[in-house]
């Protein structure tokens, strides 16, 4: 198992600010949690994480939050969007995917340069 990378880091913390109520438990669970695995698809990545079987669970009516986190990243032109989705009230995946068409595959998401931000969405 390995550690989580800065970019990752950055988008979950982001992502949990989304959901007020599930913060605590979310950060909770991420000094818990270890990747299992990381793939870079080329348009993207996806993280997978695990966490010990005795964190407390979240409770949430949806299984994938984040909707507003984003990120500037190094070397593409419309940077990375993310979802995080939980598997039984636990951190399960992070998805981050590129909004331009520019491939993934040559960037070292563990050495990227980058600044995550939320994007303002409409009516808010």
């Amino acid at each position: 198992m390995t550690a989580f990378t800065a970019l990752e880091i950055a988008a979950l913390h982001s992502i949990f600010s989304e959901t007020p109520k599930l913060t605590s438990a979310l950060e909770r669970q991420l000094t818990l949690a270890t990747v299992t695995k990381r793939q870079n698809s080329g348009v993207g990545f996806f993280t997978s994480i695990a966490v010990a079987d005795d964190v407390p669970l979240v409770s949430n009516s949806s299984r994938v939050l984040g909707n507003e986190t984003q990120a500037h990243v190094a070397g593409l032109e419309l940077g990375f969007g993310f979802v995080l989705f939980l598997e039984d009230g636990k951190l399960d995946l992070l998805e981050g995917f590129n909004w331009g068409s520019e491939s993934t595959a040559s960037l070292d998401l563990a050495a990227v340069t980058f600044e995550v931000y939320k994007r303002r969405l409409i009516g808010t």
